[in-house]
């Protein structure tokens, strides 16, 4: 009797259920992909051989040397379309525009800032969609290069900036048109020095809207980007400490222009610093004058703030050069030793463990202080987690979060994503996960608890069986195809299971569908094969070997 697709997992799931099936055992190369997976979206065979090829370290550092382009990932990159679809309509200031159902390419990921100015012109008539289009080519893009992207570890670290330096790409059409330059600007310093990144991050066009910077001025100052780049940005929460002191002075340092935390005072006074950063978006500033129409960061003398101020125990003096407020509390922030343990420890977690030990975060913290100045600073502290015992001799426990886990299961099926439409982030919402679209500043939240509820379980479940499928319409791959005439049901079964992170073991999926290995693989309908590789891949995928980095 045909086995229906929907037999098939129903099946598998009762059966794994019932049977209590065995784990597969770990591969002979397990090590190596605990290290791939660590520091990429998966292992596959091509990162598997260049390992063995220039050992684990060589591997590294081909990964920190390759440049932000590559040409086989900007081929893909170009050829790819994403769909545009909306009625005709107008809008009040009796603007119209006709229907639309397009495939357009990602032109907006290389396009000149100027060139998206166009989103934010209501002198014109443009659908929403139309505005927010660049957004949407970003969160496109970033499961084309999480898959394929050969400067993994790049990808891994871009993704790691975009939730630490977090902007929800679409809370309005302002951060939308901007976010492609957001996006290459943590692409471009993934491995680089921490206080230029910082300071690009600052004059970004996307963060300045997002947090509300671009109006602040003085009388009162706008507090939202101070307060985010003090907390999240830089010293940390862990480093407020307006619970214990209630002025400048008292704090441990602030004597000596060293205070070991922030105060409320601080941002106050950081908000200051930063008045008058603002984006040349055409707007008005005073009677005559606008600002220039370049979609980049620009600086507005009259908005600043130019009295003296005081931050972290530093006087500042008053009536200084253009932005030198906002780049010295930068130049304070980037060296200080409660943003290197903030930021080495989001990267122990990310990268290791959701709890880092305190030895290592500290050494880590060490080399980003002493490297402040070196244009490698961020490739240095990842060499430095990399290379040191705890990252050899910790166990997989980290859990892929939900985009992590869909790129890895494309990696591993050496799937091409070709989706036009975007739905890998709707179904990627449902467990949890807004790529680029994040609410809080946070980001992601990164640790195990945070993804272990019952629903995000069990949509990273329907991730594992149908994320082939022809109607998840995200990437392809023929799952019915055959090797051969003579290929038995085990063999199939085997060579879709493989690349995992375990041995496959085809014999307990078989006997929980009620299969015989022997049997030839090619007198199943074409359906029931592609139902029956579906069911082998969930059942690797589902395992710890894969989920568990």
């Amino acid at each position: 009797m045909m086995l229906t697709r929907r037999d098939f997992h129903l099946r598998l799931m009762a059966g794994i259920a019932a049977l209590g099936l065995p784990r597969p055992a770990l591969a002979s190369d397990s090590r190596s992909d605990l290290w791939l997976n660590r520091l990429s979206f998966g292992a596959t065979p091509d990162s598997r051989d260049a390992v063995r090829l220039m050992g684990q370290m060589g591997w590294l550092e081909d990964q920190l040397q390759r440049p932000v382009g590559d040409a086989g990932l900007a081929t893909l990159l170009r050829d790819a379309r994403l769909q545009i679809s909306y009625d005709a309509g107008g809008d009040e200031n009796g603007h119209s525009w006709p229907s639309t159902d397009d495939l357009r390419p990602l032109d907006s990921l290389t396009a000149d800032p100027t060139d998206q100015m166009h989103c934010i012109d209501w002198s014109q008539g443009l659908d929403f969609s139309e505005r927010v289009r660049p957004a949407m080519e970003v969160i496109s893009a970033s499961l084309i290069r999480a898959v394929h992207a050969p400067a993994q570890l790049r990808e891994v670290m871009t993704q790691f900036w975009h939730d630490h330096f977090s902007v929800n790409a679409l809370k309005n059409e302002f951060t939308a048109a901007f976010f492609p330059s957001h996006d290459a600007l943590l692409r471009d310093h993934a491995f680089g020095n921490f206080r230029v990144l910082l300071g690009d991050v600052a004059r970004s066009p996307a963060m300045l809207y997002y947090l509300n910077n671009d109006e602040s001025r003085a009388a009162p100052a706008n507090e939202n980007f101070a307060r985010e780049l003090l907390e999240l940005h830089t010293l940390g929460a862990a480093s407020y400490l307006n619970d214990r002191y209630a002025d400048w002075a008292s704090v441990p340092g602030a004597a000596d222009g060293r205070a070991e935390g922030y105060l409320d005072l601080d941002v106050y006074e950081v908000a200051r610093a930063f008045t008058g950063w603002s984006v040349g978006d055409g707007r008005g500033l005073s009677e005559g004058s606008n600002a220039p129409r370049t979609g980049r960061f620009h600086y507005v003398e009259a908005w600043h703030d130019p009295y003296q101020k005081r931050v972290l125990g530093v006087e500042f003096p008053p009536n200084r050069a253009p932005m030198a407020d906002g780049d010295q509390v930068l130049d304070l922030l980037a060296r200080h030793s409660g943003t290197a343990r903030h930021i080495c420890t989001k990267l122990a977690r990310r990268l290791l463990t959701d709890d880092p030990p305190a030895a290592l975060v500290d050494r880590l913290a060490g080399v980003f202080l002493a490297a402040a100045d070196a244009p490698d600073q961020m490739a240095q502290v990842i060499r430095t987690l990399v290379s040191s015992p705890e990252f050899t001799d910790t166990p997989p426990q980290k859990l892929r979060r939900p985009f992590e886990v869909l790129a890895a299961l494309y990696r591993a099926t050496g799937a091409e994503v070709t989706g036009t439409e975007n739905d890998f982030h709707w179904q990627l919402m449902r467990a949890g996960w807004r790529q680029h679209q994040y609410g809080p500043p946070t980001g992601h939240p990164d640790v195990l608890a945070a993804w272990t509820g019952a629903s995000s379980l069990n949509r990273i479940v329907d991730l594992a069986l149908y994320a082939h499928d022809d109607w998840f319409a995200v990437a392809t791959l023929n799952l019915a195809a055959l090797e051969g005439a003579d290929e038995t049901l085990g063999q199939f079964l085997a060579r879709r299971s493989v690349g995992f992170g375990a041995e496959p073991e085809p014999e307990p999926v078989l006997a929980a569908l009620g299969l015989d290995a022997a049997q030839p693989a090619a007198a199943l309908s074409q359906e029931e094969r592609h139902g029956l590789a579906a069911a082998a891949i969930a059942f690797a995928a589902l395992t710890p070997e894969f989920l568990l980095r």
